[in-house]
């Protein structure tokens, strides 16, 4: 596992402290970062046997283990449903998706408690990472809390969190907290051409300036729907619900909240005398929507679009859902 680059001081920094590491640590910033490629590298290089300048040296038996996902001393625990997203196989069991947990549970967490019970494999550090720590259940939350009072020796416990906010105060209390940054305009999109994305400074804008984010919304498939979504948001007369929720399912739904959600940002933000900071292909469209959009309810149809997006990965209806979107965009927009 490696690091952004642009982490990478962060990272030397810490590892500086091996033989002081604080027992729990709180990684926050925004989303698409590279936070949890952070906490990961930060495990496997606490976990090297032969670190190679503080960093993990990649070659020895502790980092094939952790490069095959069974290291003894490390655990990483995420909801239910990102493990499913990510086991090989998963688009042909999308069927399930909507049984498996979104939040990480108690059980998940008295099996770290079992874990750190035990002697270390390899006389070095235990490492945990928790991601996204915003989705720990409370009862799962005052679990953890018993263990951050209680740290045992040698072990490590990252958190990982967008928003560290939500967490309990007494958990954000016990951890040090490591906050990382989004790099500099021009590192980021020196790193998207260095990986081969496509309209980078698009993806880069849209992303808000999260690397991570971008070089996923530069993808083929990515680029196409949000082309459809804005095409949609566009329209003169106001968008077509009925035609456009044809075939949206959930993943799409997600997708098209994302977009809606920054063409929204960029109207507000006209609305302000600000300028657009998303969609900077679109600028005269959006100045002409924000002139007829009212602001009280470009206001009521953003936090309808957060709590949207809050809800979409739960069983719904994807189409009608979309369809409600796109009206009540049509309600702000069209004076």
């Amino acid at each position: 596992m490696n690091a952004a680059p642009w982490h990478r001081p962060a990272l030397e920094r810490l590892l500086a402290r091996r033989p002081r590491m604080p027992h729990a640590l709180l990684v926050s910033g925004r989303p698409g970062i590279g936070k949890v490629d952070f906490a990961r590298s930060l495990a496997q290089s606490l976990l090297c046997e032969s670190p190679i300048d503080r960093l993990a040296c990649g070659q020895c038996p502790s980092c094939h283990w952790f490069g095959q996902s069974n290291h003894p001393d490390y655990r990483e625990i995420v909801p239910e449903a990102a493990e499913e997203a990510e086991a090989e196989g998963a688009d042909a069991d999308a069927g399930k998706d909507a049984k498996k947990s979104l939040v990480i549970k108690i059980d998940q967490v008295r099996a770290i408690r079992d874990f750190v019970a035990l002697t270390t494999h390899r006389a070095g550090h235990r490492a945990i990472v928790l991601h996204p720590a915003e989705s720990l259940q409370p009862a799962a939350a005052n679990a953890l809390l018993k263990t951050l009072e209680e740290p045992p020796p040698a072990t490590v416990i990252v958190l990982v969190a967008d928003r560290p906010a939500r967490l309990l105060p007494t958990i954000r209390s016990r951890c040090e907290a490591v906050v990382l940054r989004a790099p500099p305009r021009a590192e980021a999109l020196a790193w998207l051409a260095a990986s081969g994305a496509q309209d980078a400074e698009s993806a880069l804008a849209l992303a808000g300036g999260a690397p991570l984010l971008a070089a996923r919304l530069a993808q083929p498939e990515e680029r196409d729907w949000r082309r459809k979504v804005v095409a949609e948001l566009s329209r003169p007369d106001g968008a077509h619900p009925l035609s456009f929720a044809v075939g949206v399912d959930r993943a799409l739904l997600e997708r098209t909240i994302f977009v809606m959600q920054t063409w929204v940002h960029d109207l507000l933000r006209l609305k302000s005398a600000a300028e657009p900071r998303h969609h900077l292909e679109s600028v005269a469209v959006l100045r002409a929507k924000a002139r007829r959009a009212r602001l009280e309810r470009l206001l009521a149809l953003d936090r309808e679009l957060l709590e949207a997006r809050r809800l979409a990965s739960h069983p719904l209806n994807a189409r009608l859902a979309a369809e409600h979107l796109m009206m009540a965009y049509n309600r702000a927009t069209l004076a």
